[in-house]
């Protein structure tokens, strides 16, 4: 049965003196008696008893166009968030800083405004540093200072991840507050990432894998994986691969004359807010351009696809042109940029490199 969840988007089927009415919205907060959805026409609580039918749906389209093109890039890095989300993470706004990011460790406020602060030693960029989502409703250089100090409290190089509102256009309006304090404060820019997306469907085509390959699906990450994308096999790492909602790994194994088999790909498909996301994406250097990426994409957009997902997504760095090729010939197209901007003095506790193909 499904759970709305703060911070979910849904629609809520109920009754309402007799009569059924939908409210459709952000989940505010859920307890044990009652839903309470922020919807149109205000904040609705609703009683568990009287839900006749509730389900999540995607992020409001913000224009006209492909449903995958017209979310705004807020909601996609939020997305993007959701999959890939450390134990230990925390939301910076007015009422956090006033309560100095004294949140217990791996609790999540179900408020999703502000910066989310996000820490897991040894891990990639995305999983250390601050998404700056939305206007923190403090000064920009107090919202930077709290993030100075978390991260030096754990012994790590303050970083943000910043956005442009679109392809190609200027910074996203939370992120311009906080750009121009950047450089001063001794923090340079990352190369540039995009995030692209697609419909799923047109993504998995009918395609089938190239003869003498499998691909396998797990619901498990495996130590082989691990190897191929170049983690550490701990917990933590574990924990990170199987934050998501839903995750299920694919695998593209190559069939020997022999009978033997070996590990070509792997890719992550995550699934949150009614979206599939595809990241993890590694294919043995020396068995390249046999297909295996493609096939394992395509795959990861079915299973998605199949499960009603209408759209998909990916972040890549700008400069692999190779992936990003490849995404484009699958039907990726780009939505926005981001980038990382890492406290020189302090750099050198994080890779630059996230989840991304």
């Amino acid at each position: 049965m499904f759970e709305p969840q703060p911070g979910m988007r849904v629609v809520v089927r109920y009754s309402d003196g007799g009569q059924l009415t939908d409210a459709l919205g952000h989940v505010l907060a859920a307890d044990a008696d009652s839903v309470t959805v922020d919807s149109k026409r205000g904040p609705v609580r609703i009683e568990r008893a009287s839900i006749e039918l509730a389900h999540e749906i995607p992020p409001a389209p913000q224009r006209p166009g492909p449903v995958h093109s017209t979310v705004s890039a807020a909601d996609l890095r939020r997305i993007s968030a959701q999959v890939w989300l450390p134990g230990e993470s925390v939301w910076l706004n007015r009422d956090a800083v006033a309560e100095e990011l004294t949140s217990d460790e791996g609790a999540i406020s179900s408020v999703e405004s502000g910066w989310l602060l996000r820490a897991a030693a040894g891990a990639d960029a995305r999983a250390n540093s601050a998404l700056v989502l939305t206007d923190p409703q403090v000064p920009a250089e107090e919202a930077l200072g709290a993030v100075e100090k978390w991260y030096i409290d754990r012994g790590l190089p303050p970083a943000l991840q910043i956005f442009s509102g679109e392809a190609g256009g200027e910074l996203d309006s939370a992120s311009a507050q906080v750009s121009q304090l950047l450089r001063p404060a001794g923090f340079s820019p990352s190369d540039t990432w995009l995030t692209m997306t697609a419909p799923a469907r047109e993504v998995a085509g009918a395609a089938q894998p190239p003869q003498g390959l499998e691909i396998v699906q797990s619901d498990q990450a495996h130590a082989v994986h691990l190897a191929a994308w170049g983690h550490d096999d701990t917990e933590d790492m574990r924990a990170l691969l199987h934050s998501a909602p839903q995750v299920i790994f694919l695998s593209a194994v190559a069939l020997h004359p022999d009978g033997s088999k070996s590990l070509v790909g792997a890719v992550r498909l995550a699934i949150a807010s009614k979206w599939g996301w595809v990241d993890n994406l590694v294919v043995n250097p020396q068995l390249r351009r046999r297909g295996a990426g493609k096939a394992l994409v395509q795959a990861a957009a079915r299973l998605a696809a199949v499960q009603g997902i209408r759209s998909i997504g990916c972040d890549v760095l700008a400069a692999n042109e190779e992936a990003a090729a490849l995404l484009a010939g699958l039907g990726f197209k780009e939505h926005h940029r981001f980038w990382f901007a890492v406290q020189e003095a302090a750099a050198g506790g994080i890779t630059e490199q996230p989840a991304g193909a």
